[in-house]
Order: structure tokens, then C-alpha cells, then sequence
């Protein structure tokens, strides 16, 4: 060991030292600084306090085993929602982490990354905890850097020089870079990817003469990706389509299609053992897997393919469910996230392999497919994808390797000896670099030119979805507030309360609370902290954020991506209260009134001023105030539905209907559109539309009996006694006094499920 530490030493620093490889080397140590320092700024991402959570729940189940244990705390699980954890560790102690988290799915994961980080903050007492987790982010996100760099040069016939462009290709990445200083889930399973990849071309390039070392790294890269998440799995049959190709290419095609396999055996057997290996040390740190090794995994791997997470989106101008979003959202993405630069490289490789199409080699594809097989993937799939670029930022650095190597194809044509290739290619990445080197905590919300940067992505496309605009906003606070008036206490409120509080923890001062954007007025605050997620784009672009009372705002490119709001006023407060408490309408329009000539343009406070004149049945007033806040916020549900039920109580049904396509039409999965849509249906006596209308709904909530009462009155009057009683007895079923009357319920309802949607109605999902 002792020799071959000193063979190291001799080929990477003495015996071969070039230029060209001390400046890769300074490059790379550059980096490791520069990012690892970085990352102790870098706010807290939206998934992290969840992660660390359950990071130490699998990390006691470790101790356990060595007779150590780690404190978990159970009003923290609940905190974070991992309710049925949190009930569960009175009884079965460390074996919380081996149980299914129906709550929040945690159990779906491996959480590798959060576990190491658990077991070291735990060992070393590390006091702030989450700058921690970031220092180890970065590094795993350098570490990505690193191994680009040394696949390109794999690419590249040895050349340091396109190491280093490649290097600084795929560190000023936006995308790829921010992500690196918080993303305890895509960045550790990229690794794992990158990993994977280089050594699976050291393995197999040469095969059968290979290192163990090289297997063992192979190994390691993808354990790391299943010990993240099961869809590491991809990372063995991208290896074996790889080693499949490298086989055919020793042998020959001809001795292939023969049949005249000679010396797969060892090919095989490298792989197989390969593969069980990382397979079974990546399982093992993941206790719910370890605990039925083939079962656990493939329902994991199976509730991933069928993962249908529903949050809000901005897509291309427009608010989706995030499992109704176009088919085209990753390759869009790509396209607009990617630096400029990267997708000129990757246009000029796919030319110029086309022109010279026999200099194409099995590595290159290997790069290629590993770049676009998990999007295609994806889409075959049908799977729930959001947050950008996050759920294939795997596949990023693959892209930069492919316009890397567009660029040094390019260069081969050039006269030699010429820097011009590599000037070519770090030219267009001026962009990017100054992007990142002005907004790096913030870097990761990075547009291309194609639709014009920020600025063209600004109220188009989620920006800060990682609620990374927090810890500015934070230290604002902390800064220009609380430290001024230590003697102070003030309320602060957000929508991202666990990770203000965090950042806020040293200032007593300081009491943190939970509201959403749209719910303030609601709630007693002396400051606000939000992020823009999850904001429609009239609100956008037309000045209503940041809102009025705005004293700071972290901007990305002169655009706010969040704000820290003073409250202007209490009336407002005062106000709701005197509505909702005092059932006072007549001192709610007056405070409400004296509010809005401060701030006339809180769609909120506009709909209490609407609910005050309904409630006083001065409909008109009513309509007018709800007209000015639906005009600021088109998507405000409880603005419509208000709208709704004055139209109802005039007997104006089509306007009504036409309220709640509106609302259909923003929010397609609630049913409780398509029900009062059809209230207003039967209302006008248009019983078939009706009946068709909350039909829909059934999809959305089948135990809904608001939608078979409508349905039982439409069939009513068509006297259709047939469908009268099916869907009466369906509408019955929380009125079922015995069981049998509980089980005819169930029954109606399956069968007008499977009649509205096809298929067979899944009472596990619904009676657990």
C-alpha cells in the first residue's frame, strides 16, 4: 500500500508534471475553496430540515448496533409532519426507521447523505448544523466537478487542458452550482452517477486487465446513487448497456451476431459481482430496504415511477399541478437552463460525430445515453416531475461533457498548435461565470438567453423554489432589526418559519411563526419573510410583488425573488378580526377601508371587504370588492367561490357557472369546482351538463357525497329510478347505520367510480 501511494504521489505530481496538469490541479483546489465557502452562506433548501429529521432516525437505527444511541426528538418528527413516526417511537424505538412513513414517504429513500451528516454532527456536538451539511454538500458537489473533468480528459486522449475546460464548464453551470451548496438529495445522487460513469470507463475500456481499485469505485458510485434513492438502479443498467457495447467491440460485431461469445464469462461475472455488490451496501444503509432486501426496494422503486406529487408550478406564464404539467417540461428546461455555451457545444459534437461519424466512440455513447435515457425515461413513464431541472440534475454534467467535447472536436480541425478550441469554448462561459461569481447563493434560479435570462423568466417560470431568498431576507433582519433593538421583541412571520427561525436562532429577540403569503392579514406580525414560489405571474409582473410595506428585497438580476415586508398597518388585522371573531361587519368595511388607503391592493383584505358587504347583503358592494381582488389575484379560491354564492343567491346560475369555470380552469384537480359548478347546473335545471360536471369530480374525491347528492336530484327529475337509487344509496354512506347499509354505500360508489373512470376504485388508498 505504502508503494502504491508513492506511484501515486510519482504520477500525478512528480515523474509527469506538466504545466497543463498543475494548472488543473490549482484550478481544482481553487474550487474545493471556493465552493465549500460558499456553501456557509447558502440558505437552507425546503427539504433539508425534514431530511435531517429522518437523517437521525436511520442513524440511531445504526448506533443501535454498535450499543450507542442518538436522542430523537418526537415533537421534531411531528414538526415535520412524520406523524406516524413520531406515535410509533414510544413502541418500537430505533425501529421507527424500518417502518413505512405514510405521511411524508421518507421511508421511499435511502438518505444516505443525511445519515453520515447525522452520525458526524452527533459524534463532533456541531452546534450549526445545517452550515455543516452544507460544507459536505459542496464537497460532494465538488467532487462532481472533479470527476467531469476527469472523464473529459478520458474523452480527450489525456489532455489537461480540456480537463480544466471542462471543469470550469461544469462548475459555472448555474444550475449545477447552486444545487451544490444545499441539495442534500440530487447532488450526493449525481455523484453517485458521475461516479459510476468514470469508472465504469477505467473497468471496461481495458477489460480484462482492470484495477480492483476501479471496481471498487464502480462499486461505491453506485451504491451511493441507490443509497439515495432506489432509481440508482438506472446507474447498473447504463454500466451493463455500457459493458454490453465494450464486449461486442473486443470480440468483433461479426463474432457477435455469430453467436462465437468467447471470454463473456468474465465479463459477466465482473458485472454481476459488481452490481450485487454496490446492490447490497447501498440496501444496507437504507434500513427499510435492508429490511426485506427485494420486497422493500421494488415497492420503492415502484412508488417513484408512480410518484404523483401535486404543487403549484409556474410553467411558461401558467400556474399547473405539477402532474399536469406539458410533456414537454424537461426538455424546455434543459434548453432554457443550460448555459448558451453548453448547448452551442452540444450543436456543434452532434455535427461534427455526424460529419465524422467513424470517430464516434463507445465512450461518447455512453455519455450520450447517459445524458438523454433517464429523460426519455421519464416521459415513457409518465412520472410527476417539478422544481425545474431537479429530478434529472443527475444528467447535467453528462450535457456538459457532450458540449466539451463539441468544443474539442471543433479544435481538431484548427491549425496546431492552438489554444483556440479551449478559448472557444470558455468565451460564451463568461456569462455563466459572472452569473454565478454576482448571485452565487442565488445561482441556482439561473435563466439562459434564449428567453432572456432572468428577467424574461420573471413571472414566466419558478425562481426561488428552494426558498434560498430566505437567508438574505434573514440576515436583513438580523442586521438592520433585531441587533439594533435587542431590547425589542418582534414577531416575524413566513411562509418558510423553520428556516427563518433557524437563521434567526441567536436573536431571542426574535419570535418566528408560520403564515402564507395570501393568509397575513390574518395573523399578528411586526415583519414578514417570504420567497416568490408558487406566485402567479399577474402578481409578477404587474407590481403587486413585492407588496406594499417592502423594506428589503434579495434581488437575482435587479429581479425580487423574495421580501421582507414591515407591516404598514394593523387595521388590517383588526379588521378580519372583527369579522371572523366579533362577527362585527359593519366595524370590519370600516377598518378595512382605513387599511386600504395604505394598501389598496391586497387581494386578501379586498375579499374581506367583499365578505363584510355579502354578509350585510349589499351584493353589489359585495361584487365590486371582489371584482378588485380577483383583479389582483386571478387564482384567489376563496375570492371565487364568494363570487359564486352572490351569483347563486340572485338566482344568477350562469354567472355562477362561469365563476367556477374560472376557478376549473386554475385549479382542475379540486372537486369542490366541479360540484358547485354542478349545484349550479341543477339549479338552472340542466341536469344532464350537471350530472356530467360532477362526474368529474369523482375522480378527485370519490367519498364525496355532495357530488352523489347532486347526482341523485338530477337523476330525480330525469325519473330515472335506476340511477336515482345507485347514486342515493352512494350518498348515503356516512348516514349508514349498520354495516350491510355501509357496504351497499361502498358498493354504489365503486360502481359509479369504475363507470366515471375506467378503472377499479383502490380502497387501500382511501381506508388504510
Amino acid at each position: 500500500r505504502i508503494a502504491n501511494i508513492f506511484q501515486f504521489v510519482a504520477y500525478y505530481f512528480t515523474k509527469n508534471a506538466s504545466p497543463q496538469k498543475w494548472f488543473f490541479i490549482t484550478l481544482a483546489v481553487l474550487g474545493f475553496f471556493h465552493v465549500t465557502l460558499t456553501s456557509q452562506k447558502a440558505g437552507i433548501s425546503g427539504d433539508e430540515f425534514i431530511q435531517h429529521e429522518y437523517g437521525r432516525v436511520i442513524a440511531n437505527y445504526h448506533l443501535n448496533k454498535l450499543g450507542m444511541e442518538m436522542p430523537i426528538d418526537t415533537l421534531a418528527l411531528k414538526g415535520q409532519k412524520m406523524n406516524t413516526l413520531a406515535k410509533e417511537y414510544p413502541n418500537i424505538g430505533k425501529d421507527i426507521a424500518t417502518i413505512e412513513d405514510p405521511d411524508k414517504l421518507m421511508h421511499l429513500y435511502g438518505s444516505s447523505f443525511d445519515t453520515f451528516n447525522s452520525l458526524l454532527i452527533h459524534w463532533f456536538d456541531i452546534e450549526n448544523y445545517m452550515e455543516f451539511r452544507h460544507f459536505w454538500n459542496a464537497v460532494f458537489g465538488w467532487l462532481i466537478f472533479l470527476f467531469v473533468a476527469l472523464i473529459a480528459r478520458r474523452l480527450t486522449n489525456g489532455s489537461w487542458i480540456w480537463a480544466s475546460v471542462a471543469f470550469i464548464l461544469v462548475y459555472f453551470t448555474p444550475r449545477i452550482f447552486g444545487e451544490a451548496l444545499n441539495n442534500p438529495k440530487d447532488i450526493p445522487f449525481a455523484l453517485g452517477y458521475v461516479m459510476s460513469l468514470y469508472y465504469a470507463m477505467k473497468v471496461f475500456r481495458s477489460f480484462p486487465h482492470y484495477r480492483t481499485w476501479d471496481l471498487a469505485g464502480l462499486a461505491f458510485g453506485i451504491a451511493l446513487g441507490i443509497s439515495i434513492r432506489i432509481g440508482g438502479l438506472l446507474f447498473i443498467g447504463i454500466t451493463g448497456v455500457y459493458m454490453g457495447l465494450k464486449y461486442i467491440e473486443s470480440i468483433g460485431f461479426k463474432q457477435f451476431i455469430g453467436f462465437k461469445w468467447k471470454g463473456l464469462q468474465g465479463w459477466a461475472v465482473a458485472f454481476l459481482a459488481t452490481s450485487i455488490i454496490a446492490y447490497l451496501l447501498g440496501v444496507y444503509v437504507w434500513p427499510y430496504g435492508w429490511d426485506k432486501p427485494i420486497d422493500n426496494p421494488m415497492n420503492a422503486l415502484s412508488a417513484f415511477t408512480d410518484f404523483q406529487v401535486s404543487l403549484r408550478q409556474l410553467f411558461e406564464g401558467v400556474l399547473y399541478d405539477s402532474d399536469k404539467l406539458p410533456p414537454y417540461y424537461l426538455s424546455k428546461y434543459i434548453i432554457i437552463t443550460l448555459p448558451i455555451g453548453i448547448l452551442l457545444g452540444i450543436t456543434i459534437y452532434v455535427i461534427t460525430t455526424f460529419i465524422k461519424r467513424k470517430s464516434f466512440t463507445t465512450e461518447e455513447f455512453l455519455v450520450f445515453f447517459a445524458a438523454v435515457f433517464p429523460i426519455f425515461y421519464i416521459y415513457y413513464q409518465g412520472s410527476s416531475v417539478y422544481g425545474g431541472l431537479r429530478h434529472i440534475l443527475f444528467t447535467l454534467p453528462s450535457f456538459v461533457l457532450l458540449g466539451t467535447l463539441g468544443y474539442y472536436k471543433l479544435a481538431q480541425w484548427l491549425p496546431k498548435p492552438t489554444i483556440s478550441g479551449p478559448a472557444l469554448a470558455i468565451l460564451p462561459a463568461l456569462l455563466p461565470i459572472s452569473f454565478v461569481l454576482k448571485n452565487q447563493n442565488l445561482s441556482y434560479m439561473y435563466f439562459n438567453e434564449t428567453i432572456g435570462g432572468i428577467e424574461g423568466a420573471y413571472g414566466n417560470y419558478e425562481l426561488d423554489y428552494y426558498l434560498a431568498s430566505l437567508k438574505p431576507s434573514s440576515d436583513y433582519l438580523a442586521n438592520e432589526v433585531l441587533s439594533k433593538n435587542p431590547d425589542k421583541e418582534y414577531k416575524i412571520v413566513s411562509y418558510g418559519m423553520d428556516q427563518v427561525k433557524y437563521y434567526l436562532r441567536n436573536y431571542p429577540n426574535a419570535k418566528v411563526g408560520f403564515t402564507r403569503f395570501d393568509d397575513r392579514s390574518e395573523k399578528t406580525w411586526d415583519y414578514a419573510v417570504f420567497y416568490n414560489a408558487y406566485m402567479d405571474q399577474h402578481r409578477l409582473q404587474n407590481g403587486y410583488y413585492p407588496p406594499i410595506g417592502t423594506v428589503f428585497a434579495p434581488e437575482v438580476d435587479g429581479k425580487a425573488v423574495g421580501c421582507v415586508v414591515k407591516r404598514p398597518s394593523n387595521f388590517d388585522f383588526d379588521g378580519v378580526q372583527a369579522l371572523l371573531k366579533e362577527n362585527d361587519n359593519d366595524e370590519c368595511v370600516a377598518l378595512l377601508k382605513d387599511y386600504l388607503k395604505i394598501d389598496s391592493t391586497s387581494s386578501e383584505v379586498l375579499f374581506f371587504m367583499a365578505n363584510a358587504y355579502a354578509n350585510k347583503r349589499m351584493d353589489d358592494s359585495a361584487l365590486y370588492f371582489a371584482q378588485k381582488s380577483h383583479h389582483v389575484f386571478k387564482e384567489n379560491s376563496r375570492t371565487l367561490f364568494l363570487t359564486y354564492q352572490i351569483h347563486m343567491r340572485n338566482n344568477r346560475t350562469k354567472e355562477a357557472i362561469a365563476t367556477m369555470d374560472s376557478y376549473i380552469n386554475s385549479r382542475p384537480k379540486d372537486p369542490d369546482g366541479y360540484i358547485m359548478k354542478g349545484q349550479a347546473q341543477l339549479y338552472s335545471k340542466d341536469y344532464y351538463s350537471a350530472i356530467a360536471t360532477v362526474t368529474k369530480a369523482i375522480a378527485y374525491n370519490p367519498f364525496d357525497e355532495r357530488i352523489y347528492s347532486i347526482g341523485t336530484q338530477c337523476y330525480q327529475f330525469l325519473k330515472d329510478n335506476s340511477n336515482t337509487q345507485l347514486w342515493y344509496k352512494a350518498a348515503m354512506l356516512k348516514q349508514a347505520k349498520t354495516q350491510e347499509e355501509q357496504g351497499q354505500s361502498i358498493q354504489s360508489i365503486r360502481t359509479i367510480y369504475q363507470s366515471a373512470t375506467g378503472e377499479e376504485l383502490d380502497l387501500e388508498k382511501y381506508f388504510r
